[in-house]
């Protein structure tokens, strides 16, 4: 059964509302083409699968935030930004052009290129605050509860006088000592993090 078409104008107020059924057939439709691009530029399947969600995410956060500008097609603009995160993070020179090798479709390599539909920095400095947000709530998921609870007070600003009433704790310096320690704890297992080594590599290079 051939896979319904929906305009660019449906797509984007099914992202912005996460419809299931958008999100569907945008796998249906671009992941072969995303898995294409990193399996010939030395990735692998969930490497491709991690991109695909990734892009989404900052095309959602643009939408939020009225900032997504498209010059083409989304289409076009989708496989250029999961282009250039891919090419970004791994120091690979490419053309994000549409347009690709033999190995896409006749139907992909006809649509047009998009010399303008360019990526900015900020682009992928959205990539990589969403990498380190993953990080970050990876580690902090590991943390002891009592040590959730404190930090997840200070976040919200509460006073340390309320924190150590909501845990019992003696006074407030023990809630600021709490803190502070849950605090080292969670940096300590952060920088600890494969992945955050290597995210740390890139930004070097």
């Amino acid at each position: 059964m051939p896979v319904e078409k929906y305009s660019d104008k449906t797509i984007l107020i099914g992202l912005k509302n996460r419809k299931d059924i958008i999100l569907e057939y945008l796998y249906k439709e671009y992941f072969p083409q995303i898995k294409r691009i990193v399996l010939t530029n030395g990735g692998n399947e969930q490497d491709a699968r991690d991109l695909f969600q990734e892009a989404l995410i900052i095309v959602f956060n643009r939408l939020q935030k009225n900032k997504l500008v498209i010059k083409s097609s989304f289409h076009n603009y989708f496989i250029v930004l999961c282009k250039f995160i891919w090419f970004r993070q791994n120091n690979i020179n490419h053309n994000y052009s549409t347009e690709s090798t033999g190995a896409e479709s006749q139907q992909a390599i006809n649509s047009q290129p998009v010399l303008n539909e360019i990526p900015d920095e900020s682009l992928y400095k959205e990539h990589l605050a969403g990498q380190y947000e993953k990080i970050y709530q990876r580690q902090y998921r590991k943390l002891p509860g009592d040590c959730k609870r404190v930090l997840k007070m200070f976040f919200r600003k509460k006073s340390f006088k309320e924190i150590a009433v909501r845990m019992g704790y003696s006074n407030e310096d023990y809630a600021r000592r709490k803190k502070y320690l849950s605090m080292q704890q969670l940096m300590k297992m952060i920088n600890q993090d494969p992945e955050y080594k290597l995210l740390k590599q890139r930004c070097r290079d």
